[in-house]
């Protein structure tokens, strides 16, 4: 089995992956044992139920996961996973249903493992404990921002902080300064969905991505975001913590 060539394609990618990498290739390879290789169709929804019995490890594609209320149907998205993140880390901590449904943002591959085997690795590998709680930290840091943005933050300001947060360091060292800064992860997302991500209108979110075109912070390419102005659109995410410094 390790011989086989989908099976070092799975190690590797692992092994890239932010809450594996460094592991000893024993640990790693042990671990692999337990995990089989899905695929969900773009544009598929799943029961959130699915993490009570299994842990998710993204290798390609991307994962939304939203929340909707069932009494009026609206619905927010909490965050946009990429290759390396894993789902469900909540429920992996506690065993309880996590009602927010997965969504696949495209094609999606993914390895999963019974979440039991999981847990045991928290406890029995410090290596992997070592990865498991700064990822845990991020995620967490993750859903503190989205919290803060929506309860201190104009519409403006929190659009602003949406589309930095989803700027990897990936993007501002690869992509040149002439030919701006593509935001992978919004690639191909309506004013409709970014909207959800800001708790906005779409009519709101299209005000807004205008007036920015306007000002050479961004423009659409294909459907791929492009930031032409980073520290302009920066100017934009902290005009709240000016005003606050300003009247101190």
């Amino acid at each position: 089995m390790k011989n086989n060539l989908l099976y070092k394609t799975y190690r590797h990618r692992l092994s890239q992956s932010e809450l594996f990498c460094g592991l000893p290739l024993p640990i790693l390879d042990d671990m692999l044992t337990h995990f089989r290789f899905e695929t969900w169709n773009k544009g598929s929804r799943h029961d959130s139920q699915i993490a009570l019995q299994r842990f998710y490890v993204i290798l390609e594609g991307r994962m939304e996961l939203t929340q909707i209320n069932p009494l009026t149907g609206k619905q927010i998205t909490l965050i946009i996973l990429k290759e390396g993140d894993v789902y469900d880390v909540l429920t992996l901590l506690d065993g309880q249903k996590h009602n927010i449904i997965p969504v696949a943002r495209d094609d999606l591959k993914l390895i999963s493992a019974p979440i039991d085997p999981v847990r045991d690795w928290i406890k029995q590998h410090p290596e992997f404990n070592n990865k498991f709680m700064p990822y845990l930290g991020k995620r967490i840091r993750s859903r503190e921002a989205l919290i803060t943005d929506l309860g201190l933050y104009d519409t403006p300001t929190r659009l602003a902080r949406l589309i930095l947060r989803y700027v990897s360091q990936e993007n501002i060292t690869h992509d040149s300064s002439d030919s701006g800064i593509d935001v992978t992860l919004l690639h191909d997302l309506s004013n409709e969905e970014l909207a959800q991500m800001i708790s906005s209108a779409r009519q709101v979110v299209n005000r807004h991505l205008q007036a920015m075109k306007k000002e050479g912070i961004l423009h659409y390419e294909n459907h791929h975001l492009i930031i032409d102005d980073l520290e302009k659109l920066k100017l934009h995410a902290e005009v709240l913590q000016q005003q606050l410094e300003t009247s101190a």
